[in-house]
């Protein structure tokens, strides 16, 4: 009725086997499309020498909080991490609601089984989507309830990752990216 195509995807995750390079192309698509369309968080590894040790989410401004960690007490296992649950949503949630207001991109990274930890974040990634906003994100291969929501919804489209695909994935989802905001 608004115009809009019936098939129109907005939100634009990105999928594959773990070091595919996903966020790394993530923060070449932010830094190709700038920091004043684009607004949210990505997900860095924290590392000890060559081993991973923790998780933290960085917004694309720079503020950053750990989210995750070998050694954290939490009682809130994800395999061998313990996560801060209520740092994640204090964090995330919050720089989410500020993309909200003033960016036209949203970057979510990641969308994975410790984020959906969180029912706020949940919800929020819900919203988004419905809400038809412009999403440049990742997500997980594998199944989990939660996950397969966001990635089943008719917004949304899938863009798996691989090392034979990965050279010319950046320019057709930047394409794709560009396309949907002439559509806004």
């Amino acid at each position: 009725m608004d115009g809009e195509p019936l098939n129109a995807k907005t939100a634009f995750l990105l999928t594959g086997e773990p070091r595919m390079g996903k966020t790394t192309m993530i923060k070449e698509l932010v830094h190709h499309l700038g920091p004043d369309l684009c607004g949210g968080f990505y997900t860095e590894e924290i590392t000890n020498s060559s081993d991973r040790i923790g998780f933290k989410c960085v917004s694309i401004s720079g503020e950053s909080v750990e989210i995750a960690h070998v050694e954290s007490p939490s009682s809130t296992r994800i395999g061998r991490y313990g996560m801060d649950v209520e740092a994640f949503e204090d964090f995330a949630v919050n720089i989410l609601e500020d993309a909200l207001s003033s960016k036209k991109i949203i970057v979510i990274d990641e969308m994975g089984f410790m984020q959906m930890l969180s029912a706020s974040f949940q919800k929020k990634v819900q919203e988004i989507i419905c809400d038809h906003r412009i999403v440049l994100g990742t997500i997980p291969v594998e199944s989990h309830p939660e996950i397969d929501k966001i990635k089943y919804q008719k917004e949304v489209s899938i863009i798996i990752l691989n090392e034979f695909n990965r050279d010319v994935i950046p320019e057709l989802l930047m394409k794709d990216v560009l396309k949907a905001l002439e559509g806004k």
